[in-house]
């Protein structure tokens, strides 16, 4: 019998420690920031990343970086939340964040407070159990007021309010007195300072038909009796087991800024703006963006500044420097052509040690700062810049997880006249940036009025003067075939040639030939004379001469001494044939000659064949 219960309980314990995958930091809520802190979770590494004073400039000190180790191996981390620096901190020495928790060998969900002393590293923490355990929770959600003072937990089973500096649970409820529709599964949250706002699915009809996702506004002073907001109008049914369990398809996101919030439906590709009305919440916009090359469309959402919203996309094919980007839009104007920028850009790429990363979740604090985790738990830091700065990559060879961007002048032509932690804007047409300026820029500056002779596109970083520029035609013509290919053909086309230029005079193997043909008929006409002028010693240097050319003789094979004459003419010919032939060859392959064929009357001879498909109009082609 002892056997029997001891095999059901190891079984028991490895069936629930497959409930957890220790290396997804994609699900929930891994990491946190605020101004003062960063944090993010490992359960693969079982260690939490601690950055205080994250986004501070190096000559201000620079962050600090700390590792808090888990205490135990049986920890599974769901989420954290950042509550900064303590209120009774001396010297900003003490930071505190919130972690909501389960013992994966029980099951047992509880929240912990993790203190962490800046100048050692020093850490402790404090846990409070939430429940007897029993069943894994699919999301135990965590969030900290903007104030820092206490923090608040939501699952499908139980919300609670726990008090940071005292350690205490203040409230503890069932779900059933939280949510007005029953069998409501919560998947995000955001707290401000006295209302959050908890993003999830749930059934909106009494026959409990159809699971809905709805945005619900909570009071944070006694967490009963929340409102909520259907987020959507679709009518079709959604399955249960796809928003009961965890499934990155369905997962919601949810921002607040002032009274407003954003909330990311990841499986319709959409983000919903709603306004806080007191007891309730109101839809605002809905904008529905589909990239044709996007698998991945608002898993996270925040807000960059009042009224811009930055939503993650995944577009694996984008850019060279990640799988993922950050698309920031105006919220007044959310078209597919029309975000204000993208993170990474072409001015703020990310290094070759990350090895185009997909990023898992990012954060944007209230001073605009911004925080990346990407998929392997590497982190980028990038602080928001003033006007005429932006943030770029600060490459370093140290074997690090957290890349920080750091603020630089806006380059020539180019410009930036907000704060923010996108890039420079290019000077729009008629106005300028050198880049040589100390200060940053916030308007270009405006070139000469006189349109005729200033020359002043985009992006330039000075104003030329065309009436000091030479004007030349840049257009290379369109080489093209000629109309003779067959080597044959090119060779008789080539050789019995004659023009009046003198370059083709004098380069004619049909002038030369006439030449030496010209030569054997004087030579041919002086042995004739000398054959009938009787002089003896003139006899006898014409009989050496007809030897001669007896042996020179190809035509006759040696039996005519007049044919030894008419094979000088030929062996002119031929040798031009040679040389035409040998040049020809050498034109060959084209991407290599750059000198013209002087060896011909056309100079523009190529040997090559092309086939012309798509031909500007404008550019004439190569005869």
């Amino acid at each position: 019998m002892f056997i029997c219960t001891l095999f059901l309980l190891t079984i028991s314990y490895h069936i629930s420690w497959c409930q957890y995958d220790l290396t997804n930091v994609v699900r929930g809520t891994k990491m946190s920031v605020n101004d003062d802190m960063f944090v993010s979770a490992s359960n693969a590494f079982s260690n939490f990343a601690v950055i205080m004073h994250p986004f501070r400039n190096i000559s201000a000190g620079g962050a600090i970086r700390c590792n808090m180790r888990y205490n135990t191996t049986d920890r599974y981390v769901h989420s954290v939340a950042v509550a900064g620096i303590a209120q009774n901190s001396t010297n900003d020495e003490h930071f505190i964040f919130v972690f909501a928790a389960e013992k994966m060998s029980t099951m047992t969900p509880y929240v912990c407070i993790g203190h962490m002393i800046k100048s050692t590293c020093i850490s402790t923490v404090q846990c409070t159990d939430m429940g007897t355990g029993g069943f894994s929770q699919e999301y135990f959600l965590i969030g900290v007021d903007s104030n820092g003072t206490f923090a608040y937990g939501f699952t499908n089973s139980f919300a609670f309010k726990l008090d940071i500096y005292a350690n205490s649970i203040i409230v503890n409820v069932t779900m059933d007195s939280v949510w007005p529709s029953s069998g409501f599964i919560p998947h995000a949250v955001d707290v401000a300072n006295t209302w959050a706002v908890i993003g999830g699915y749930g059934y909106f009809d009494d026959v409990k038909k159809n699971y809905a996702a709805v945005a619900c506004i909570i009071n944070l002073a006694v967490l009963i009796n929340a409102s909520c907001t259907s987020l959507t109008s679709e009518t079709t049914y959604l399955v249960p087991s796809n928003v009961i369990s965890y499934n990155e398809l369905y997962e919601l996101s949810v921002a607040i800024r002032g009274q407003r919030v954003v909330v990311g439906v990841h499986r319709l590709s959409t983000f919903v703006i709603l306004k806080n009305l007191g007891s309730s919440l109101n839809v605002t916009h809905i904008h529905t963006l589909s990239y044709a090359d996007a698998s991945s469309f608002g898993r996270v959402v925040d807000w960059a500044d009042d009224i811009t919203v930055a939503v993650l996309v995944l577009k694996p094919d984008e850019t060279s420097w990640s799988k993922s980007l950050v698309f920031f839009y105006d919220e007044h104007s959310v078209k597919l052509t029309t975000p204000l920028f993208t993170f990474p850009n072409n001015q703020q790429i990310l290094g070759t040690r990350l090895s185009r990363p997909s990023f898992a979740r990012f954060g944007i604090t209230s001073g605009g700062n911004m925080a990346i985790l990407t998929e392997n738990a590497d982190i980028l830091i990038i602080p928001f810049t003033p006007a005429g700065y932006t943030s770029t990559w600060n490459e370093t060879t140290e074997r690090v997880f957290v890349f920080y961007f750091i603020q630089k002048l806006c380059i020539g032509g180019t410009y930036k006249n907000r704060t923010s932690v996108g890039p420079c804007q290019i000077c729009p047409s008629g106005t300028r940036n050198s880049g040589t300026l100390d200060n940053g820029v916030l308007q270009c500056i405006s070139c000469s009025k006189n349109s005729s002779t200033s020359f002043c596109p985009l992006a330039s970083l000075v104003d030329i003067d065309l009436s000091t520029v030479p004007s030349y035609s840049q257009t290379v013509a369109y080489p093209e075939t000629g109309d003779t290919t067959d080597m044959e053909d090119l060779l008789l086309k080539n050789m019995f040639q004659i023009s009046s230029d003198s370059r083709c005079l004098v380069i004619s193997p049909l002038l030369w030939t006439l030449i030496a043909g010209g030569v054997s008929l004087f030579i041919l006409l002086l042995m004739i004379v000398i054959k009938f002028f009787g002089c003896e010693q003139c006899i006898k240097c014409r009989k050496k001469a007809k030897d001669i050319f007896k042996h020179t003789d190809i035509i006759g094979e040696g039996e005519m001494w007049a044919g030894g004459l008419a094979t000088l003419a030929i062996i002119v010919l031929v040798s031009f044939s040679y040389w035409f032939s040998i040049s020809f060859i050498r034109r060959y392959p084209i991407e290599d000659i750059n000198e013209p064929a002087t060896f011909t009357c056309d100079q523009s001879l190529v040997n090559a064949q092309f086939s012309i498909v798509l031909e500007l109009i404008d550019i004439h082609q190569l005869k």
